[in-house]
């Protein structure tokens, strides 16, 4: 069975004109994988908190691909130019993220010590929590999620499947050592 992404994104730009948007990759991975999504854009942190109490419900388990595609910052994202912290998060989500994975598409997002991010997994109860640690080029980044997002795919989204998409990424990074990925799963924890 597909495994579906819940993506949330923020607004990019203040100039609303402009409109970049990561849903052309989940449009593409709908179309040539078939692939589910529910993709929402996020312009304030009330709308955040909505869309991920709505993920945490049972009723969204087919969308266990949380992709947070948001500027970011250290142990966080911005959201209308506010850091909203992973420990913020972990919050929201407590103990409700079993088989679940949460990629953060934000510069910086997980730039903090491995215990912070052991800590968001030990009480969201999530699979694995993934991002980048350094600010990452658009297009580069992008290209890589589609491929880890595909990934993510060919596995169960339990134990042993995401210690497999985690060397498989592994092996992808390599790649794209300029973007400074990081995925800890729960078995680190």
């Amino acid at each position: 069975m597909k495994k579906g992404i819940f993506c949330l994104e923020g607004i990019w730009f203040d100039d609303l004109r402009k409109r970049s948007t990561v849903r052309p990759i989940l449009e593409l991975l709908e179309l040539n994988s078939d692939i589910p999504f529910l993709h929402s854009d996020c312009a304030t942190e009330e709308e955040f908190i909505f869309y991920i109490r709505k993920w945490k419900a049972a009723e969204y388990d087919r969308y266990p691909i949380l992709y947070l595609a948001f500027h970011g910052a250290e142990k966080g994202i911005l959201i209308n130019d506010k850091v909203f912290t992973l420990d913020r998060m972990s919050s929201e989500l407590k103990g409700k993220c079993k088989n679940r994975v949460i990629l953060l598409a934000s510069c910086s997002s997980v730039k903090t010590d491995k215990r912070n991010l052991k800590r968001f997994l030990r009480e969201t109860n999530a699979l694995a929590i993934c991002g980048y640690r350094k600010i990452v080029p658009w297009i580069t980044s992008t290209a890589f999620e589609l491929m880890l997002l595909s990934a993510m795919q060919d596995n169960a989204l339990d134990g042993r499947g995401i210690e497999a998409v985690q060397r498989h990424i592994e092996g992808i990074s390599k790649m794209f050592k300029e973007l400074d990925f990081l995925m800890l799963t729960n078995k680190e924890v």
